[in-house]
């Protein structure tokens, strides 16, 4: 119902082909990727919605990916290792470090003042860390990663991170190959680096270490005044 939508959506995505040319896959059709890097706050964006369904899509097709590719690892990981392999390699956190890393972020399109803010930091971060992926760090939950002083990850960067996997699944007429061709490539050094070296959540490692003692019990809950 946009008059010249197709003129619209060139406007809306210029720039994006150096995007396409770096993650290696070019868009039939370019409203998907213009959808995956809209935030809600961006409002001259009338064409498509905003990116949390294509993020909902991406997030169960890089989990199945990602665990496929673990299940046939020929060293043949126990479940528990499978298990911290996929914690540590399928979070909000990674992600949105994997998106800096490819510069995800200077194509993501927003009009938040706040959001803005946070993810200058955490792109500050990042390259003065070299982009350097520790396990340990990556095993931190979401809520402790915010709570940090020094790490605000935002999560709107790992959501876009998700989100363009969503795209591509449904540009390429659902292809799950034409994702993985494309995330791999960008996630293989870390696929690589834990699965030599399985990081271990620190709650397995009090089992390994105490198997007999350890126990875990509910808060007990404060009665109503």
């Amino acid at each position: 119902c946009i008059p010249d939508a197709e003129e619209t959506l060139d406007l809306l995505l210029d720039g994006f082909d150096i995007f396409e040319t770096k993650i290696g896959y070019k868009f039939i059709d370019r409203s998907y990727l213009l959808q995956a890097m809209t935030h809600a706050s961006y409002t001259p964006n009338r064409l498509t919605d905003c990116y949390q369904r294509l993020e909902f899509l991406g997030d169960a097709v890089l989990d199945y990916l990602i665990t496929r590719h673990l299940y046939e690892d020929p060293r043949l990981h126990s479940p528990g290792s499978l298990t911290d392999l996929r914690s540590a390699l399928v979070n909000n956190t990674i992600f949105a470090s994997l998106a800096v890393r490819h510069e995800f972020h200077k194509y993501f399109r927003h009009l938040s003042p706040a959001l803005n803010e946070v993810v200058d930091r955490f792109v500050q971060i990042q390259h003065e860390n070299g982009h350097c992926i520790s396990e340990e760090y990556y095993l931190l939950s979401e809520d402790e990663c915010n709570e940090s002083v020094d790490v605000e990850v935002p999560k709107a960067l790992g959501d876009i991170f998700e989100s363009v996997a969503g795209a591509i699944f449904l540009d390429s007429n659902m292809s799950l190959d034409a994702v993985w061709h494309v995330y791999f490539r960008m996630m293989a050094p870390e696929i690589e680096q834990f699965s030599r070296c399985v990081p271990k959540s620190p709650i397995r490692e009090l089992l390994e270490l105490e198997p007999e003692t350890a126990k875990f019990s509910k808060p007990e809950r404060v009665a109503d005044g």
